[in-house]
């Protein structure tokens, strides 16, 4: 996974890296929809990209990954 994603998930909500497995689900990391969509928005500022909206909003944190590093600029350390 992201190594930029991950370290700022971590940083973000002060979750230990060693809980944040793919198959992790956001709501048993303590994540509400709100905070989710937050946490959307701030990757959105962090690396100026555009994250289209979702009818089903990432459920794991391997789906989170995967709908966002596509968007991320090539050459991103930890891409």
């Amino acid at each position: 996974m992201n190594s930029d994603l991950i370290n700022l998930f971590a940083e973000t909500f002060g979750i230990s890296e060693d809980k944040l497995l793919p198959d992790a689900t956001l709501e048993s990391l303590g994540l509400d929809s709100l905070a989710v969509i937050e946490f959307l928005f701030q990757i959105e500022d962090k690396f100026g990209i555009q994250i289209p909206d979702q009818a089903n909003p990432p459920r794991t944190l391997g789906e989170m990954v995967q709908l966002i590093e596509p968007l991320l600029p090539a050459g991103k350390p930890g891409a």
